[in-house]
């Protein structure tokens, strides 16, 4: 059991009838166990110190992955924005516009019916192949922030 400073201070020494002082061997064996705490007092206190600059570099790692992930989380928050802007502008079908000279074109001409047909379907896929790749770049973003917030919340 370790020493305490109150047990320090309530020993007391039988004097020696010989001569005057205290007894030698009793004085030597409570230095002996007032060493050993003390050299136990000095090991945990090293353990602490220890333990300290292990959590000290465990803290650093940390913060400098939490930094690598909210740089993670801004450059994806940047692409899902941009997605959301590209996906926004074309959320609705693209009408050509017909103007008058545009439909006497087409009523002189069957092949104008045609190619305004077929470049209306490709302007139409071409949104729909915008808003996959949005909808794509949400699901990305999710899932990374997720694995981000899943890696912050284990550490």
């Amino acid at each position: 059991m370790p020493l305490t400073s109150a047990d320090v201070r309530a020993v007391q020494f039988a004097t020696t009838r010989m001569r005057m002082g205290y007894d030698m061997d009793e004085v030597d064996a409570f230095l002996d166990i007032i060493e050993a705490d003390v050299a136990q007092y000095a090991d945990d206190l090293q353990r602490a110190r220890d333990g300290e600059a292990v959590l000290r570099a465990q803290g650093d790692q940390l913060q400098s992955r939490v930094v690598a992930a909210e740089r993670r989380i801004q450059e994806l928050e940047g692409e899902l924005a941009a997605a959301q802007r590209t996906a926004a502008s074309h959320a609705e079908p693209v009408q050509p516009e017909v103007t008058q000279e545009l439909q006497e074109m087409i009523a002189d001409d069957p092949e104008a019916a045609t190619i305004v047909a077929v470049a209306q379907r490709t302007a139409d896929e071409i949104v729909r192949y915008a808003q996959n790749r949005a909808d794509g770049i949400r699901a990305s973003v999710r899932t990374v922030l997720e694995e981000q917030r899943e890696l912050l919340d284990r550490d």
